[in-house]
């Protein structure tokens, strides 16, 4: 959003942050998400507003909050109601009184929109996301296996996990054709972010949805992604995931473990996909003045101007 004023640094660890931060004169710091850059910034005499945001919904991850002073910190930010509370709930007593502000996410909607793409071929069911047991991949195979039961057209993929470990590759290969659905399943390890509105749209257009079965979600930037490029979602009723959009024909929620309500919501989506469509095209504008990072930027940059210096 703050292009072209930003300029990036990447692999800044606590030594070189430090002497980063001498070397410039900044008039607010934020911090996302990474205790050790809070760290450096304490030892530097600075009189920068310390803005810490937090995007992480996993438990573990947010534990550094209780571990913030009241000193150190001058405002917290968070993605939605939900996370607003669970820093409320993790930092130190002594800041409990502090204001939590909310920002949602945003996106460029002019990339994450419908592309016209000819394509062939049954309907599938796509899982976006990290092989891991948050993300929840043996939770997507077990309901493409209820799915399957009921529709052996469809195809069942899986998209990321380029960094997943090879015995844990062997163990989605073989949980897939343990649970029968081997011969309609898919891993695409990596797709470039810029090239995941074809993805959506390829899925779409074959009259598929998104299936997320995430234990826990800060925002849920896969289901926006995917709302956004016209693809229908079937998600876990978690985290800040029914913050996104009201439920709808498009947007369906199933209670976390149900894998029964799961599929029979996959079903009814597959066999109503083109008014699923229809309803999420005529809803896209909302979702766009809710979103978009064109414009919201000025309201995140106001935002930012109204954060007191450290000292006020």
């Amino acid at each position: 959003m703050l292009e072209p004023y930003a300029t990036l640094h990447f692999g800044l660890n606590k030594e070189s942050t430090v002497q980063f931060l001498n070397e410039n004169v900044f008039d607010k710091i934020v911090i996302i998400d990474s205790e050790e850059y809070l760290e450096a910034v304490n030892e530097v005499d600075i009189q920068s507003t310390i803005i810490v945001e937090v995007h992480t919904s996993i438990e573990k991850n947010l534990e550094y909050l209780s571990r913030i002073n009241k000193h150190e910190v001058n405002h917290f930010v968070t993605v939605s109601k939900y996370m607003v509370e669970r820093v409320r709930h993790h930092i130190n007593f002594s800041i409990k009184s502090s204001e939590i502000i909310r920002f949602q996410n945003v996106l460029d909607s002019e990339i994450f929109r419908p592309r016209e793409i000819q394509t062939k071929g049954p309907p599938v069911i796509v899982w976006v996301g990290k092989i891991d047991d948050h993300k929840d991949w043996r939770s997507f195979l077990n309901i493409s296996s209820l799915v399957h039961k009921e529709n052996d057209s469809v195809e069942f993929w899986i998209v990321g996990g380029q960094t997943c470990p090879e015995t844990r590759a062997a163990e989605v290969f073989d949980y897939a054709e343990e649970k029968g659905i081997i011969s309609r399943f898919r891993w695409f390890d990596r797709v470039e972010n810029v090239n995941m509105p074809l993805l959506y749209s390829l899925v779409s257009e074959r009259g598929g949805l998104n299936l997320v079965t995430s234990h826990c979600e800060s925002f849920g930037m896969s289901v926006l992604e995917s709302l956004l490029t016209g693809c229908p979602v079937i998600s876990t009723d978690v985290g800040a995931l029914p913050e996104i959009t009201e439920q709808s024909n498009y947007y369906k929620l199933y209670r976390l473990g149900d894998y029964v309500s799961a599929a029979n919501n996959c079903l009814a989506s597959l066999d109503g996909s083109s008014e699923a469509k229809d309803s999420l095209s005529d809803s896209r504008e909302s979702l766009v003045n809710l979103y978009d990072s064109r414009l919201r930027s000025e309201e995140y940059w106001s935002l930012l101007e109204k954060m007191g210096d450290s000292n006020d």
